[in-house]
């Protein structure tokens, strides 16, 4: 059985950034936080809890971890959850195990807290990967179109078949030069917000699921 100590407060931010915030009973051990079960957390979400001087701290959570004890109450359970502080977010290490390896040089960027820089390197490294795998020397929205709109495209990315995969094709097509043009250059974002770590990441993401596609397509080249 586990006693909750203090109270935290868990902050959610939706697409639009609108903030909605609960409290809840929580024990907390540095960056471990115990909630008690049924607590609705989950990674991205912002804890914030008194110290002893007073102090608001603020973290984020990067791991929500499931009871131990399949069955149990919540007066003999609980949940853990894994934080880091929000100063921490842009200099120090960031945990991001589901990305592609080829964004570890972006994840890289992120930590030394240049943000901009890490979007526009993940999908240059996307790019460079379709050059590489095409022996083609062109760039951007004509390189994407020139690889992805022959029948059959140079680059096979889908997972279905039949006449499903043509519409996989197609929209992955679409996802490709989206990429080049609309994400590559992140504009006006605020590098000082944590929002702005999250939406790093949202787009370190879609680069990463681009690169994991073109694994298959590599695995596919005769």
């Amino acid at each position: 059985m586990i006693f909750f100590t203090t109270y935290v407060a868990i902050i959610r931010r939706n697409q639009e950034r609108v903030e909605k915030r609960r409290g809840a009973p929580a024990r907390v051990e540095g960056g471990t936080v115990r909630l008690p079960i049924g607590t609705d957390v989950q990674a991205g979400d912002y804890l914030e809890h008194r110290l002893a001087n007073d102090e608001i701290r603020t973290m984020v959570v990067i791991d929500v971890v499931p009871p131990y004890l399949a069955g149990a109450g919540e007066t003999d359970d609980y949940i853990e959850v894994t934080c880091i502080p929000v100063e921490r977010v842009t200099t120090r290490q960031v945990v991001t195990p589901v990305l592609h390896p080829a964004m570890s040089i972006a994840v890289k960027l992120v930590e030394e807290g240049r943000l901009s820089d890490a979007v526009s390197e993940a999908f240059r490294l996307v790019e460079a990967r379709v050059q590489a795998l095409t022996a083609t020397e062109g760039a951007g929205r004509p390189l994407m179109e020139s690889v992805f709109a022959a029948r059959p495209p140079q680059l096979d990315v889908t997972t279905a078949t039949g006449p499903a995969a043509e519409d996989e094709r197609d929209g992955f097509r679409h996802l490709f030069i989206g990429a080049m043009l609309g994400l590559g250059t992140p504009r006006g974002s605020d590098e000082t917000s944590p929002g702005a770590l999250d939406e790093t990441f949202e787009y370190l993401a879609v680069a990463s699921m681009l690169m994991r596609r073109l694994d298959r397509a590599e695995s596919r080249l005769p």
